[in-house]
């Protein structure tokens, strides 16, 4: 069963997220209420672990979730992720609010979204110290190969 709670931590990280980072620009300026969840659920989809989402609420849950959009961060998938890499995480969930001929929505993963993650945070942003220096004595080991 997943369970969900509001999360003040998280809420804190992205409203500094919407006021510091020049990407989020759209929804420092938007009348629009995201709500941050914390879930106990090791939610995967299509065989590959999801770490949060982004959810726009649709009408019939306004009455018992009063906002546009949730970001719910499932918690056992994040194990090992220290405070950066969530605030990464954060930022990489609200990139996925926007909006599509005036109408606020989810939008999907594009190229410019990883090349923007990528660019600014490696494409290891999201491991554990542990398994970035497992991923590093692999590299190293074939180079010698």
């Amino acid at each position: 069963m997943d369970r969900r709670s509001i999360s003040e931590e998280y809420t804190e990280i992205s409203k500094q997220l919407i006021e510091e980072m020049p990407e989020l620009a759209l929804l420092r300026a938007a009348d629009i209420t995201i709500v941050y969840l914390r879930s106990e659920h090791r939610k995967k989809a299509k065989g590959k672990i999801v770490k949060a989402q982004v959810e726009k609420v649709g009408e019939k849950y306004k009455w018992g979730i009063p906002a546009d959009f949730t970001v719910t961060v499932f918690e056992p998938n994040c194990e090992g992720m220290n405070s950066e890499q969530m605030k990464i995480l954060l930022f990489h969930e609200l990139l996925h609010i926007g909006q599509i001929n005036g109408t606020w929505t989810t939008v999907p993963h594009d190229l410019e979204d990883f090349k923007l993650i990528i660019n600014k945070y490696g494409t290891d942003w999201d491991l554990a110290e542990e398994q970035k220096l497992e991923r590093q004595r692999g590299a190293e080991m074939k180079q010698k190969l």
